[in-house]
């Protein structure tokens, strides 16, 4: 049936119909138009506005990452046995309310510009240099975002241990990941975030938009996927109590950035880009 009939069809539909109608009525090129037009508009804000807004991106998403950080530390504590993965198999039910945060909260994390504003100059409606400078105030916001919330969880007795004990467990393991599992993991993460990027500009329903959240902030917290603003916000905060190199904290953040940079842009935007003007042309 046509998506438009529910609204005549018998009484009014539930709402698993509003949000499969919702899903139905969004064809790509529909849903790369509507990209275009945010990305143009996204560009278009002055560098302060986006530096203010990407602040607030990375202090939500940090909050999502100490909902975290309750829930590993605290089974890291109780079952050490379960392990970090088992743990992070746990934390990744509560981390996606950072997410909700973040979008929900109308902020902006780094990895958010790897399709909307894209869009928006492969239409050649803005130039590449915004989008460059675009990609660069929003990583410095959502870094100083995360090292203000670190800087707070780092003042004695603020969380307790066991949350202490999660971010350690985290730093440890993620900075000792070799650079090339680094790189396909950061990867993974830039597809990731950039199909959930695709979803939410296709949906308008909320219930939609929450589901996809969680569908995508499980699995890149539980698989322990190297998103640069996520493991930041999770790496400045366990940093000082690891005892860990800034040298290797400094690799971890160049790597992170290019691997999201790549799954991003070049396995969901170029594809997605590539499927709308194929549909185009066979029109």
């Amino acid at each position: 049936m046509d998506p438009t009939e529910l609204d005549t069809a018998g009484p009014g539909p539930g709402p698993s119909m509003e949000i499969e109608a919702d899903l139905m009525v969004q064809a790509p090129e529909e849903i790369a138009d509507r990209a275009a037009s945010v990305g143009q508009e996204r560009l278009g804000r002055s560098l302060r506005d986006v530096f203010i807004t990407a602040v607030i991106g990375g202090v939500e998403v940090s909050l999502g990452g100490l909902a975290a950080m309750c829930v590993v530390g605290a089974a890291l504590t109780a079952a050490p046995r379960i392990g970090l993965f088992g743990a992070l198999a746990l934390g990744g039910l509560v981390f996606p309310v950072g997410l909700l945060f973040v979008f929900l909260g109308r902020s902006e994390l780094f990895t958010e510009n790897f399709l909307i504003p894209v869009i928006a100059v492969l239409t050649r409606e803005r130039s590449p240099g915004s989008l460059v400078r675009g990609w660069v105030v929003t990583w410095l916001g959502n870094i100083l975002g995360c090292a203000l919330v670190a800087a707070l969880l780092s003042v004695p007795h603020a969380i307790g241990a066991p949350i202490v004990h999660g971010y350690v467990a985290y730093t440890d393991y993620k900075l000792a990941v070799p650079v090339p599992g680094l790189f396909v993991s950061a990867t993974l993460a830039g597809l990731v975030m950039t199909v959930l990027t695709w979803l939410m500009v296709a949906v308008k329903n909320a219930v939609a938009r929450v589901l996809i959240i969680f569908a995508a902030g499980y699995p890149l917290f539980a698989a322990n996927l190297s998103h640069t603003i996520i493991g930041a916000a999770l790496l400045f905060a366990g940093f000082i109590p690891a005892h860990a190199s800034a040298l290797l904290l400094a690799r971890w953040l160049l790597v992170a950035t290019s691997g999201n940079l790549v799954g991003g842009v070049g396995f969901v935007t170029v594809l997605r880009v590539a499927q709308v003007r194929e549909k185009r042309r066979v029109r």
